[in-house]
């Protein structure tokens, strides 16, 4: 009987050139990537070298406790070292200093920080903590080397001359704008990725929105946004588009470019089919179409219109359409049959019931089945 193979106590990691130890570190957070030093002399200086530093408050005892790790951590930097990405999040730990949080976010643009994430995950907001942080909303939105810039939880009461040059991903969640958000937005002239979540943007100037149009934008996800209807105008040249809807009156802009619409609606309307055929009218190379919850209570049943003039892209460029929460309403059904009858390249129908009766879905799995198609390749998926 063959001896079993020893296990090889080769360091393989350690063997690696340094520029792959920091890049695999890179991904850890700063507290994991500081804690191998203690592996060998050979790891002990490699975490100073990083480009990227994820600093989270959670675990720490308190906040002087984080606040000290940051600061020698930023100290222990060779100031020269390219800082690619800083992430900063706080809020957990007790005695949580806006002050400090400047001090931070400082030290990190002035080393020239490409992406930049800052969360404060307060439990509830404060909105004295938050009005605190003016200081920090100067510095970031000072910084013309950012490429990458995502905010979570910030009340912004005033906003400065916004110049983002290299500025492609924007993302706001629980952002609170109290005036010339359009100020912000024309400061980016290369975006290419904006998402708006939980946030209330106000003061729209009105003079230049018909005319100014983000020209490299791919991909757009809003979603519970307030308290004013977003300006259409500046994404109409997205590829990608994710919205949840209240309601819309705005007049419908037309999205050249969009393959990607998922609509989410959270509310009705009577002019919501109204619309929602112009806006496929208006999006001519539209092949992937999502839509969430089309049937609300309040709607009424023969608001459903089916219109004279087949959308371009119903007719010529629809591969998949998605309907969920089903609920096997009329309107519902109708909507179905008209774009089974006209997407001549529909390659598949999803259709996500919402739960309930068994039997009911098998009626309505029936009553789609027995709809006309205009693809004879396309397949009827009902999950």
């Amino acid at each position: 009987m063959s001896s079993p193979r020893s296990i090889s106590t080769v360091d393989r990691i350690s063997a690696l050139p340094d520029s792959v130890i920091c890049h695999i570190l890179s991904f850890l957070p700063t507290k994991q990537s500081a804690a191998t030093s203690i592996l060998s002399k050979r790891w002990n200086p490699l975490w100073h070298s990083v480009f990227t530093l994820d600093f989270d408050d959670h675990g720490f005892a308190d906040f002087a406790t984080f606040r000290y790790f940051v600061f020698c951590v930023m100290l222990a930097r060779d100031p020269t070292l390219p800082l690619r990405s800083f992430r900063l999040k706080c809020g957990a730990s007790q005695g949580c200093d806006p002050q400090d949080i400047n001090r931070f976010v400082r030290a990190a643009v002035q080393r020239g920080t490409q992406n930049f994430i800052m969360e404060t995950d307060l439990v509830k907001t404060d909105r004295e903590f938050l009005t605190e942080l003016g200081s920090t909303v100067s510095t970031i939105f000072n910084s013309r080397n950012l490429v990458v810039l995502k905010l979570k939880t910030l009340l912004v009461t005033d906003l400065p001359q916004i110049n983002f040059p290299l500025l492609k991903t924007l993302h706001l969640k629980k952002v609170y704008i109290l005036r010339d958000f359009n100020k912000l937005i024309e400061g980016c002239p290369i975006l290419e990725e904006l998402e708006i979540t939980t946030s209330f943007l106000f003061r729209f100037s009105k003079d230049g929105i018909g005319e100014f149009k983000h020209s490299n934008l791919v991909r757009v996800n809003i979603s519970k946004f307030g308290p004013q209807n977003f300006p259409f105008a500046w994404i109409c040249n997205a590829k990608i588009l994710r919205l949840e809807l209240q309601r819309s009156e705005d007049q419908v802009h037309a999205f050249h470019n969009l393959t990607h619409m998922e609509l989410i609606f959270t509310s009705n309307w009577r002019t919501k089919w109204k619309w929602l055929l112009e806006m496929l009218k208006n999006c001519p190379k539209l092949q992937n179409l999502t839509l969430h919850k089309l049937y609300g209570h309040g709607i009424d049943e023969d608001d459903w219109k089916e219109p004279e003039i087949i959308p371009n892209c119903l007719s010529s460029q629809l591969r998949t359409c998605s309907l969920i929460d089903y609920k096997g309403m009329k309107c519902e059904l109708q909507f179905a049959e008209y774009v089974l009858k006209n997407a001549n390249l529909l390659r598949t129908m999803t259709i996500s019931a919402s739960p309930g009766d068994l039997t009911l879905k098998h009626q309505m799995l029936m009553d789609l089945s027995l709809c006309p198609r205009g693809s004879i390749a396309c397949k009827l998926s009902f999950i």
